[in-house]
């Protein structure tokens, strides 16, 4: 565990509930697999794999879905020097990351000013917060500096990316652009029996190439990432019509209302008529969960992150 006492929590886990709340600290997040819909302030935010997402103590967060789909992320939640009514008006960082009274004030005007809170992750970033996790869990004094080292690090490069994204778009090459945009066009086909063969082909470039890009983009490899569009697409269909969910099933490419059902249930930890016969109570119950949100104190946060990161995926990576 790093000497950094502001560290409040970590890890490498499925974030499978995430209902609105107010953390003690600033809470950094990499989102490795999943697209994740979330809020701040109940302002849309959406997650793709590669995203980096951040808070600040006084900002209310959480899901727009009551059950997130499989996804992974890393995680680490640091509380700030001061009361949150002070840090509004003057944001500081823990005295041991060692940012001059200059730095503090740059980067809090950065952070306090972003017009939004999920950005795409820079290389550098990717490499840098996975670290930082396996350091924070890592038990030697050479960890323990590694960490706080990582920490200061990687707020600079957040910091980065957020000024450098407000001006530039990202460019991307010719066969990622395509591949980018078979991924829209595949959303309207999803009836069909797509293959991997037939996927690369459409995008001009060999398996191979298509699967290290698809992976790339989504996090997913290519027929993981099928699968959850196709989910995705269900849910829309099950909240908006009343159609039967043999025709749902078909329409999103499943080839029978059984396997359809089983695959649903998979991802929503419900079957398709469990979650469309449940979805007036469950829409009460997420409008209650923004209306009176949680506001955590660290303990509470600590004791809740012992739970969250024994059903995780992988707390020491």
């Amino acid at each position: 565990m790093s000497s950094l006492k502001e560290i409040i929590s970590y890890g490498h886990v499925e974030s499978k509930l995430m209902h609105p709340h107010c953390n003690p600290g600033m809470e950094i997040i990499l989102v490795e697999q999943g697209h994740l819909e979330w809020a701040v302030e109940q302002v849309p935010e959406v997650l793709n794999p590669g995203s980096v997402f951040f808070t600040l103590p006084w900002q209310m967060h959480g899901s727009l879905q009551m059950r997130e789909p499989r996804n992974r992320i890393f995680y680490v939640l640091f509380s700030l020097p001061g009361k949150n009514d002070v840090l509004k008006n003057e944001m500081r960082f823990p005295a041991a990351l060692k940012f001059s009274a200059a730095e503090q004030k740059m980067l809090a005007q950065v952070f306090m000013k972003a017009p939004h809170h999920a950005w795409q992750a820079s290389p550098l970033f990717k490499q840098l917060f996975p670290e930082l996790i396996r350091r924070l869990a890592g038990a030697t004094t050479m960890d323990s500096l590694a960490a706080t080292s990582l920490l200061r690090s990687i707020l600079i490069e957040l910091a980065d990316t957020i000024s450098k994204s407000q001006s530039a778009q990202q460019h991307l090459l010719p066969t990622v652009r395509k591949v980018r945009s078979f991924l829209r066009e595949i959303g309207q086909a999803l009836d069909y029996a797509w293959t991997l063969e037939e996927m690369a082909t459409r995008c001009g470039v060999k398996r191979t190439q298509f699967s290290k890009i698809i992976k790339q983009v989504t996090g997913y490899p290519p027929i993981q990432y099928l699968n959850r569009v196709r989910f995705e697409k269900a849910c829309e269909i099950l909240r908006n019509t009343d159609r039967s969910i043999t025709d749902i099933a078909f329409e999103c490419g499943y080839g029978s209302s059984q396997y359809f059902a089983e695959t649903f249930k998979k991802y929503a930890r419900m079957t398709p008529t469990e979650y469309r016969i449940l979805l007036p109570e469950l829409d009460a119950i997420l409008k209650s969960n923004w209306e009176y949100p949680e506001r955590r104190t660290i303990a509470e946060e600590q004791k809740r992150a012992v739970v969250f990161c024994q059903n995780g995926i992988d707390r020491k990576l």
